[in-house]
């Protein structure tokens, strides 16, 4: 090998990187080369000599380029955005077997796919989450192709049909709790007919903001009870109502996903809550001092409803509804009916 040669030990060193990054479930510092590693490399593969300073000048070159690479006391491991990792793939595991909207059996089936991007192919990603067997999955083995479906109706602007579900009590049924098509007035299957715009995930579940032509106002229908879902040759309707809808808030204020008027509400919050408030509104809210130093006052957007009640009441006296007074009194009524309800004998 030519003396010139030496100019291409910089790109050796990046190739063994690159090949030694892939993903191995094993052991996690095999991952890792060593100054020492990289000098008898490239001395056995290419014949070339280098010393621990030149390595080390090669990585610096190459993190300055933009190369992702950890320099620890194992040595260097050079992160590949183009590969998944291990601690990527748990992560997307977790969330495949948590995310209750996904059937058992293809949630298995994701992740089976998920293993063949692991060098060893281990099944070790699906026994390290036995635990969350036990999670409540939907039954609806179907959802991933109605999203898909969604999303292409939403970007070419079209209509989707689909039935629509609701959960009865069926006491001679095995499960008692069955899922039946929803029925229109005169008792037939019921075929929802709207016009998509949004699909938003909340409280684990994905929803279908849509547009009902009948009502002229907009809808919301939860994706896991939607089957059949259909792309229709209709232009959509409802692009004026939505104009100035940003639906990237919309589930920031919304409780239980399903209606209710937006109102501009204040609330007195205990110190110890502002984590609370900060996950379910996020930080950019007005916030204000209270006369208790104890408590923050802050004024948030939410859409009036009994899931918002019942949010509120969970909290006891640590979070109170401060303004407005109408929203006041019908928050206090909803807490005398529920009181109401316990002083019943039975």
């Amino acid at each position: 090998m030519s003396k010139g040669d030496n100019r291409l030990k910089i790109l050796y060193v990046l190739d063994e990187l690159k090949s030694n990054s892939k993903i191995k479930l094993e052991e996690d510092d095999d991952r890792f080369l060593s100054a020492t590693d990289l000098i008898r490399l490239l001395e056995e593969k290419h014949g070339l000599t280098a010393d621990r300073k030149s390595i080390y000048n090669y990585i610096t070159s190459l993190q300055d380029y933009g190369y992702e690479i950890e320099n620890s006391r194992r040595g260097y491991y050079l992160r590949l955005d183009e590969d998944l990792e291990l601690a990527e793939l748990k992560i997307l595991t977790d969330a495949l077997f948590s995310s209750r909207f996904i059937s058992a059996d293809k949630t298995r089936k994701i992740i089976k796919k998920l293993q063949k991007l692991s060098v060893t192919g281990s099944d070790s990603l699906l026994d390290r989450q036995i635990y969350l067997e036990e999670t409540v999955k939907s039954n609806n083995s179907h959802i991933i192709y109605s999203i898909d479906n969604i999303h292409k109706a939403i970007s070419d602007k079209k209509k989707i049909s689909f039935h629509y579900q609701k959960t009865c009590v069926d006491y001679d049924s095995p499960e008692k709790l069955r899922e039946y098509n929803r029925l229109s007035e005169d008792g037939e299957v019921k075929l929802y007919v709207q016009s998509p715009f949004a699909l938003i995930w909340k409280n684990e579940f994905y929803y279908l903001i849509c547009f009902d032509s009948e009502t002229g106002k907009e809808r919301t229908f939860r994706v896991d009870r939607m089957k059949d879902v259909t792309i229709l040759d209709e232009r959509r309707e409802g692009g004026d109502y939505f104009r100035n809808t940003h639906f990237e808030k919309y589930a920031d204020t919304a409780f239980g996903m399903f209606g209710g008027e937006d109102i501009n509400i204040i609330l007195k919050v205990k110190n110890e809550l502002a984590s609370v408030i900060a996950d379910r509104f996020g930080k950019k809210i007005t916030v204000q001092h209270d006369d208790d130093p104890e408590y923050f006052r802050c004024s948030v957007i939410v859409q009036k409803s009994d899931q918002f009640f019942a949010w509120l009441s969970g909290f006891g006296t640590k979070l109170r509804l401060v303004f407005p007074k109408d929203l006041r009194d019908e928050y206090r009524d909803y807490l005398k009916e529920l009181s109401a309800s316990y002083e019943t004998d039975g």
